[in-house]
């Protein structure tokens, strides 16, 4: 799960330009401050990096990174 979170990480930090303290904890709207646009295309990004797609109700889950890293696990747990 260690190695998810810093992949996505790693593609989150394309999407800010800000300096903030990178975890688990990291907020997708709060800390990155992203615009509706650029959510919809950093969770596509994750979609399609790791084969997987989110239902409505994973969507409205994922408020971290950390939220994000351990439902895009449990789907490539399911593959």
């Amino acid at each position: 799960m260690e190695s998810l979170l810093k992949e996505i990480i790693e593609i989150a930090k394309e999407y800010c330009s800000e300096e903030i303290e990178w975890g688990e904890d990291t907020s997708i709207l709060t800390d990155m401050e992203l615009s509706s646009l650029e959510i919809f295309d950093f969770i596509f990004r994750i979609e399609s990096r790791f084969s997987v797609h989110f239902t409505d109700r994973q969507l409205r889950d994922i408020v971290t990174l950390g939220d994000l890293a351990n439902i895009t696990g449990g789907k490539l747990c399911e593959k």
